[in-house]
């Protein structure tokens, strides 16, 4: 499960290309850019929920990461120099893979659309062994954690829930429930070396869904010719890119306080969170191609 003696002998020159691009889609500028340009694009339930899952999985993975602090395989084997100094199981990668792509393959009725996306979120798995910065242990740990939540979500039917909790009880009411409930959750393992990401990545979860539910317009589609929607969408991706900078710069500022580690970062995801479901889909509608 932990050792990778095995895999340079599998290693040619078209495989590494593959798996070394094939595993760029599982990195944070590749996921908001899609999710993103699909949002736009589409508008469609099925990305507003993708963006959620992507949240909560991701926070789930940061924290399970810096809780086990389990360490990745031996540098000699990576071919990978970008995952920084994170730990290894369970691999985000792999969890968000399996949310990501499992969620879209199960929106779509055709079937060849279905084994082709799943088979993108096994070759993003397939490409951390490959690429030597996760081990079997890690990438297995990551599926099932990514199974785990992506199960739930169906299976309880989550997001009809959220809904339901909205008409009863309110937007301030079900924000400060959920607010509770991160705050519950980062509080136990405050400290440690990724809390600033964590709480970064709670605070989009949060803009994301304010934002989204404070969208009058939700749902509404461009209606447009294919190529001038592919160019507005593809604008609102490249706000998002910037947007992304701009809000990252605020984890360099990260210091072991709560202010630091917490409040700050976690107000720089909101912030991003509303910017991505709130702010640019009205500066969409603003283009007179992109009006419904």
């Amino acid at each position: 499960m932990n050792d990778l003696s095995w895999v340079p002998a599998l290693r040619t020159d078209a495989l590494t290309f593959l798996f070394t691009n094939v595993t760029l889609l599982g990195y944070q500028v590749f996921l908001f850019l899609f999710l993103s340009f699909g949002f736009y694009f589409w508008r469609t339930k099925a990305f507003y929920q993708a963006g959620l899952l992507l949240f909560l999985t991701a926070g789930i993975n940061l924290f399970l990461k810096d809780f086990y602090q389990d360490p990745r395989p031996d540098t000699i084997y990576a071919l990978d120099n970008k995952t920084g100094n994170s730990f290894g199981w369970p691999s985000g990668h792999a969890q968000m893979a399996i949310v990501l792509w499992g969620w879209l393959a199960l929106q779509v009725e055709k079937n060849w659309l279905k084994v082709g996306l799943w088979t993108i979120g096994v070759l993003i798995c397939m490409s951390r062994i490959y690429l030597g910065v996760h081990d079997v242990g890690d990438v297995l740990g990551g599926i099932t954690l990514g199974a785990v939540t992506l199960y739930i979500w169906v299976k309880l039917d989550v997001a009809n829930r959220l809904i339901t909790a909205l008409e009863s009880f309110g937007l301030p009411t079900l924000v400060m429930a959920l607010l509770v409930v991160q705050v519950i959750y980062m509080g136990l393992h405050f400290g440690g070396t990724l809390d600033f990401v964590g709480s970064w990545m709670w605070g989009l979860m949060m803009g994301w869904f304010i934002g989204h539910e404070l969208d009058a317009r939700r749902g509404v589609e461009l209606q447009a010719h294919l190529i001038v929607r592919l160019g507005i969408c593809s604008l609102g991706a490249a706000l998002v890119f910037g947007a992304l900078i701009i809000s990252s710069r605020v984890l360099g500022l990260a210091d072991d306080t709560i202010t630091g580690d917490i409040l700050a970062p976690y107000g720089s995801g909101v912030a991003f969170g509303l910017v991505m479901s709130l702010a640019i889909p009205w500066l969409i509608r603003l283009v007179p191609f992109g009006r419904a």
